[in-house]
């Protein structure tokens, strides 16, 4: 976990290259944290599908140290956005654990579409700079006004949601909540792709709490979430809501 968040330096590229305190509590805090688990847990998965444990070596546990381990099944892993509202909920590293269970079920969804990468480093870079022919990236396009070569895309569906967490991360806000963190990472994939992945994203979201239709009831007045509804409603490209406005600076 805390390899991932070194790998992410997710505190420095949230909110602007000025603000290094943007991740401190409630659900950006507990974000901080889910980012590492998802991280660690996506550089050690495999094309063979498994659930995943977190701490479950270091600590002599099978099932780890959180309270559940990250898995598509719902009766091993139950979390939703509801979740936070739970007892025990309040302190960031179990917000953490359902952020991260959120992204694990999304990335799934576009291995679904797009397979699994074995590899996460790109290949050594021609000496012109540019890449030879590699199953990470798609073949490189360009633009044809200005012949400038466009920015790699990740050809599978592993590699796609971490390229689209990461850029997210530069988009988001300084304190960030779950609702603001889902609108980049679409937003992100809309700059990246067109928005290929729009419907994947969402549904995936959808399936632990965080569709088009979840809200939150009241706040407190550091504005933390205090009721959360977290339906799982099916779909349907018509109810798309638009994205957040958001200003990452």
């Amino acid at each position: 976990m805390a390899w991932g968040r070194r790998f992410t330096d997710v505190t420095r590229l949230t909110g602007g290259p000025k603000n290094s305190g943007c991740l401190g509590w409630g659900e950006s805090g507990g974000m901080g944290e889910g980012w590492g688990d998802f991280i660690a847990t996506s550089v050690r998965s495999t094309s063979t599908y498994s659930d995943y444990a977190m701490g479950a070596w270091a600590s002599n546990c099978e099932d780890g140290i959180c309270n559940y381990v990250y898995s598509l099944d719902t009766t091993v892993n139950p979390s939703t956005y509801k979740t936070l509202d739970k007892p025990g909920y309040w302190g960031v590293h179990a917000i953490g654990e359902v952020w991260a269970e959120m992204l694990w079920v999304v990335q799934q969804c576009l291995i679904g579409t797009y397979g699994f990468s074995e590899t996460l480093l790109p290949p050594t870079p021609n000496t012109d700079g540019s890449l030879p022919p590699n199953d990470l990236y798609r073949p490189q396009m360009f633009n044809p006004l200005t012949g400038q070569a466009n920015r790699l895309v990740p050809k599978h569906g592993n590699t796609s949601l971490m390229q689209l967490v990461l850029d997210g991360m530069k988009l988001q806000p300084c304190s960030p909540g779950f609702f603001n963190v889902r609108d980049v990472i679409i937003q992100a994939d809309e700059i990246l792709t067109g928005g290929e992945n729009t419907c994947a994203l969402w549904e995936g979201f959808a399936e632990r709490g965080l569709g088009v239709d979840a809200t939150v009831v009241g706040s407190t007045p550091g504005a933390e979430a205090l009721g959360r509804m977290a339906p799982r409603s099916p779909l349907s490209a018509d109810l798309l809501p638009p994205l957040l406005s958001l200003n990452p600076h």
